[in-house]
């Protein structure tokens, strides 16, 4: 049988094709959430219910000292979304010493998401600086977001969730529609915390910094290093996951557009006059995989993945391969099965590096079967 008929009957019977084994390079890890590759070959780890931990490469942590007191990172029930989320290293940071990172920020009033910059300096923080923060805050601990990323122009996005769980406890206008409030928004700044130059006008009462609107839980932003497309993960409700691709002034339909169904059956949302929305390159409809994290693929361990997405995946428990040609998304292929993945880099040399969401949760290097497997191609 031939081997493109054997991949689409393991596709059509929902099976994990086994194209690639992993390393365990560390353990014992507090929920990770997101990395960076420090120079020298270290890891820089945020952990979701913890802090952040400089993994060397034979897996030793060390504890970074001078995290923010007002951290909300003590996980109440399994769907609880707070914690410490995602760093990204400033693009001059061997000179700098500067990083970015987000996460939920507690205080009596309730919590919000925060954008905030610190030097980190002989593994401690110092000069920490809040440069944005997505009031009111707010007693619900869901959909944060906290994406991060800096283009290769420089500029800083943060991805800010509605912070919902129930579709009804938004306001008349959606928070993720009205340009007014700033949950449910991508953001775009200078790396000094300022609104970008060239942003789209939102109009007067719009929230400075604002990018594209309509979003509901998007965590996982990433960029190939030769163009200027920026590619979105988005979890949907009850189904109606996505991939976006990033736009100026873009409308992502939220909650008023989904390929999911709301928690709550009878929520009707009111549309914004006017309002142009953006349509996904992807929705899964037959599955719920919680896409978290991503990157675009450009390393010569697997050339038939160049220019392609990575992505991790909660719900589903996968590592999956997004094939791209160009803007459209071909297809999804499911690498790994079974572990709740948080997230996805690529290291410099080129090496693919993933991060587990568990109590234990671990770093995995990504490597090539020995074996031949079936591999689907363009």
């Amino acid at each position: 049988m031939a081997q493109s008929m054997l991949f689409a009957l393991a596709l059509a019977a929902g099976a994990v094709l086994p194209q690639v084994d992993t390393t365990t390079v560390a353990t014992g890890l507090k929920h990770p959430w997101s990395m960076a590759f420090l120079p020298g070959g270290d890891f820089l780890v945020s952990e979701k219910e913890g802090g952040f931990v400089r993994v060397t490469a034979d897996g030793t942590k060390f504890p970074i000292a001078g995290m923010p007191s007002d951290i909300d990172n003590v996980r109440q029930t399994r769907a609880d979304n707070s914690g410490l989320f995602d760093v990204v290293l400033h693009p001059d940071f061997l000179q700098n010493r500067r990083l970015y990172f987000s996460y939920a920020s507690k205080d009596p009033t309730g919590s919000t998401t925060r954008l905030s910059t610190a030097l980190l300096v002989d593994d401690g923080l110092v000069d920490i600086q809040v440069l944005f923060d997505a009031t009111p805050r707010s007693g619900e601990r869901f959909h944060y977001g906290g994406g991060l990323l800096i283009d290769r122009h420089r500029r800083l996005y943060l991805t800010v969730g509605e912070r919902h769980y129930h579709e009804r406890d938004n306001p008349p206008m959606p928070a993720a529609q009205d340009p007014a409030s700033r949950h449910g928004k991508i953001y775009r700044f200078t790396l000094d915390g300022q609104p970008a130059a060239g942003n789209p006008d939102f109009g007067a009462d719009a929230v400075p910094g604002l990018y594209a609107t309509g979003i509901r839980a998007a965590q996982g932003l990433a960029q190939a290093s030769d163009s200027d497309r920026i590619w979105m993960s988005e979890h949907g409700p009850v189904g109606g996951d996505e991939i976006n691709i990033l736009r100026p002034r873009a409308n992502y339909g939220w909650p008023v557009k989904t390929a999911g169904v709301y928690r709550d059956r009878e929520y009707n949302p009111q549309s914004l006059p006017g309002a142009i929305y953006t349509a996904p390159a992807w929705i899964w409809k037959d599955r719920t995989v919680a896409p978290t994290g991503l990157t675009v693929y450009s390393g010569s361990q697997f050339p038939q993945w160049r220019g392609d997405l990575i992505m991790t995946g909660l719900g589903s428990g996968h590592l999956m391969r997004v094939d791209l040609d160009g803007e459209r998304v071909v297809g999804v292929d499911y690498l790994i099965g079974g572990t709740r993945f948080r997230n996805v880099k690529q290291a410099a040399d080129g090496n693919l590096y993933a991060l587990t969401d568990e109590p234990e949760g671990r770093i995995l290097r990504l490597e090539r079967k020995a074996s031949t497997e079936i591999s689907p191609t363009r």
